[in-house]
C-alpha cells in the first residue's frame, strides 16, 4: 500500500508562554495529522479547539509556526 503523504498545519489556542501551538505534520490526511499532533505534544493532547489546515504543496510559501514575541 503506497499512501500519498501530505502536509497539514495543526494549530490550538495559545494560553499561556512556553506551550506548543503550532506544528506542520507530515500525514495521509486531516484525522491522521490531529491524532499525530495530540500524540507528539502535551498541549495538544486534550485541547478541544485544535484547527487542522492541508497546506499546498504546489504553491510557494511560508508557514510561520514560531515567533520571538513582545
Amino acid at each position: 500500500e503506497n499512501n500519498i503523504m501530505k502536509a497539514y498545519l495543526v494549530e490550538r489556542p495559545a494560553r499561556d508562554w512556553c506551550q506548543d501551538y503550532a506544528m506542520v505534520i507530515i500525514a495521509e490526511d486531516k484525522r491522521h495529522a490531529e491524532r499525530k499532533a495530540r500524540i507528539s505534544s502535551d498541549d495538544f493532547k486534550k485541547c478541544q479547539e485544535i484547527t487542522v489546515t492541508e497546506i499546498d504543496m504546489n504553491e510557494e510559501q511560508c508557514i510561520l509556526t514560531a515567533n520571538t514575541g513582545a
